[in-house]
């Protein structure tokens, strides 16, 4: 685990009324102010990433908000990120997605589903696994996945846990669902290599082409707004790889992406498939979804 936790170390608020701030409630198992996340991903770039830290308890010295879900175990805890100076520069939210109790002792290990805001539009995603040790406010980073920003890849979700892997979505805009299992980091593809004449080259390293070749934010659309569906992916603890198992198609979403000078026929593509036909959210394996986009390229190459 260790190789993957290393190399990976280097949507807004929910639109609802926050809970009462007189009448707290914690989440289970991990009472930790939100802005110890901000502790952890400092830890990351310093010389000792993964070490242990202390949290703040809350409600601590900086007001936490809790927004409610749909059940009372489904919460976000909110707190304002601040500068050395004390401005306000965003804010970091978090939920709980799931929480272990220790067999052998008083410890305990908790997933959550992590969002930070910088301030200035960006609220770039990730997963943390912490264990803690009950009645202290210790944590220990155990897991770090990271996540993009919004459609970009952000909005990182638990889906699964078990005792080999962890299975999660990360949301995608059309020009990520054409491209699947392609890693790279699309999203500054051209702003960091427009004109660029070698086709393929990302980050200065030779990459894997889009599908079609077709660019995002010139011919499909990509924007950081436009979640189209996710990507289901998958982490094995043990054999410390990351693996995609398939797409999440939003039929309605996408058909509403207009960006690009591909997306209208690959909008009359999507809209002609039996699959998505008057049909809502659908989940589909690598497989199906290859086999679907073998159709797609014929159908817009001319335009």
């Amino acid at each position: 685990m260790r190789r993957f936790l290393m190399g990976l170390a280097l949507s807004g608020l929910l639109s609802i009324s926050p809970l009462n701030a007189d009448d707290p409630v914690f989440p289970p198992g991990a009472a930790i102010h939100p802005l110890c996340f901000d502790q952890l991903l400092a830890g990351l770039t310093g010389d000792s990433p993964f070490s242990p830290v202390t949290c703040d308890a809350m409600p601590g010295k900086y007001p936490v908000v809790i927004f409610p879900g749909q059940d009372a175990a489904d919460l976000t805890y909110t707190a304002q990120r601040r500068t050395d100076e004390g401005y306000a520069r965003g804010f970091i939210a978090y939920a709980v997605a799931g929480h272990w109790p220790s067999k052998t002792g008083d410890d305990k290990w908790t997933l959550f589903e992590v969002t930070a805001a910088n301030g200035y539009g960006n609220l770039r995603s990730s997963i943390w696994l912490l264990l803690q040790p009950q009645g202290n406010r210790v944590v220990k980073p155990l897991l770090y996945v990271p996540g993009g920003d919004r459609c970009n890849d952000g909005a990182l979700r638990v889906s699964e846990v078990g005792a080999e892997r962890l299975i999660y979505l990360s949301a995608a805009t059309p020009f990520r669902l054409l491209n699947p299992t392609r890693l790279n980091e699309w999203r500054l593809f051209m702003l960091q290599h427009a004109g660029e004449s070698q086709p393929g080259r990302v980050g200065g390293s030779r990459s894997q082409p889009p599908f079609m070749d077709w660019k995002p934010y010139l011919d499909v659309a990509n924007g950081a707004g436009a979640c189209a569906g996710g990507i289901i992916k998958s982490y094995n603890f043990k054999t410390d790889t990351l693996d995609v198992l398939g797409v999440r198609i939003d039929p309605s979403a996408f058909l509403s992406a207009q960006q690009g000078a591909k997306q209208a026929c690959i909008n009359d593509w999507l809209r002609a498939q039996d699959r998505f036909r008057n049909k809502g959210v659908q989940d589909l394996d690598l497989d199906e979804w290859d086999r679907m986009l073998g159709t797609l390229e014929p159908a817009c190459a001319q335009h």
